[in-house]
């Protein structure tokens, strides 16, 4: 089995690579480095330096579908959103054998795009935020009299929001005030797009990866995030693996049996401490950065996925997981320490109760503990934390 895993600058496509590489799968990976993480796996088997599908899209394409010709790809994996959003057009005009292990464009835009999901989500009476949905900049000077208390979250609909051939990345952005939430509005190029003003919810966030099939889970997984890069919340650097929450499990269902979802996601919720209540974030339609906790807990989802992409019968592995692993990516938690060092708590809008300065230093140099692995870092395959190490060094380097 030949199988293309695209972005092989991402920690998801690394796991990607070792689970198929594991597999017995003959792995190609593709990046727009010539080196990348996921390339320097002892189970890649082939790498391609590739244009960059944010600003080259047609030229990415193209290249894909050489690449899939030249190797004889059978899978191909997208792993972000981009390359989801190009290689979906192109699905009808692949060799008839080739398999593009994505859902459906018209699923994808529904799940991807926040507003028409929180949208769905009130519909289906699964709890969001409270939520302003705001379709321009004019749209909010009408809307700013019902917003009545700071800080709140902004949203762009779309994470990677396309123009022309090339794309805009829009992330999530806070403002504390009336006058800063303005300025957003009239400075972000992406806002001049549909977006949204939530209440920020404080508590506990929580992943539930599925790999779904229409009307039911076939596979469930659960973590929560110990540590994040920024600190106040972003990517996940160090995870914990957590039993599943069924409020979560049925609210995930109702939604995704409504698009008739058919693949990997990722729902993540926020369990608000004023009210209990689990509240809906976003979905990803696509595997996941601590893709690999699953993977160590016992639920190889790029496996998984494989066997369903070819019409092999899954297995429901329902909740049936190992409990209490954590998973550390090394180079992060320097990143999440590094921050708090540099910053006040305040001016990182840190939540009450946040565990302190020392403390994450003592968590820091707790590098090995019970029930815990890596993520990049492989004793057996130390290619790409070699690779990693070297790239961070000269990042460094660079900057003084």
């Amino acid at each position: 089995m030949n199988v293309l895993v695209t972005d092989g600058e991402n920690r998801s496509s690394l796991a990607v690579t070792r689970s198929l590489g594991k597999k017995g799968c003959y792995v190609v990976v593709t990046g727009v480095s010539r080196s990348n993480i996921a390339s320097n796996s002892s189970f890649c088997r082939a790498a391609y330096h590739i244009p960059n599908p944010l600003v080259d899209g047609q030229e990415y394409v193209e290249e894909i579908k050489a690449i899939v010709k030249k190797e004889k790809i059978d899978v191909i994996f997208p792993m972000t959103e981009t390359s989801i959003y190009l290689l979906n057009p192109i699905r009808e005009s692949l060799p008839c054998n080739v398999i593009l292990a994505c859902p459906q464009e018209d699923k994808m835009k529904i799940v991807s795009n926040k507003v028409s999901l929180c949208q769905l989500a009130e519909k289906l009476n699964v709890p969001i935020p409270r939520t302003l949905f705001i379709g321009s900049p004019v749209d909010l000077i009408t809307r700013l009299d019902e917003i009545d208390h700071y800080p709140v979250v902004v949203k762009p609909a779309l994470s990677k929001i396309q123009e022309r051939h090339g794309f805009l990345s829009a992330g999530v952005m806070y403002a504390s005030s009336r006058n800063e939430l303005e300025h957003l509005y009239s400075t972000e190029n992406v806002l001049r797009y549909p977006s949204m003003v939530q209440e920020k919810i404080v508590g506990p966030g929580t992943g539930l990866f599925t790999l779904y099939d229409s009307d039911r889970h076939l596979a469930l997984f659960s973590h929560r995030r110990l540590r994040e890069k920024p600190p106040s919340g972003g990517v996940s650097v160090v995870s914990e693996s957590i039993p599943l929450d069924q409020e979560m499990v049925e609210a995930a269902d109702r939604l995704l049996t409504a698009v008739k979802w058919q693949g990997v996601a990722m729902v993540e919720f926020k369990r608000d401490l004023r009210d209990g209540k689990a509240k809906l974030m976003e979905i990803n339609g696509r595997f996941w950065g601590s893709l690999q906790l699953a993977i160590d807990c016992g639920v190889d989802f790029p496996s998984l996925l494989l066997d369903y992409v070819e019409g092999k019968k899954v297995l429901n592995h329902g909740g049936n997981y190992r409990v209490g692993h954590k998973l550390k990516w090394l180079l992060g938690t320097l990143d999440h320490l590094l921050i708090r060092l540099k910053n006040n708590d305040e001016d990182l809008n840190l939540p009450p109760g946040f565990p302190s300065r020392g403390k994450s230093i003592y968590d820091f140099f707790k590098f090995r503990e019970k029930n815990s692995s890596f993520d990049v870092l492989d004793m057996h395959d130390f290619g790409p934390f070699w690779f990693e190490l070297r790239s961070y060094i000269l990042q460094i380097l660079k900057r003084i």
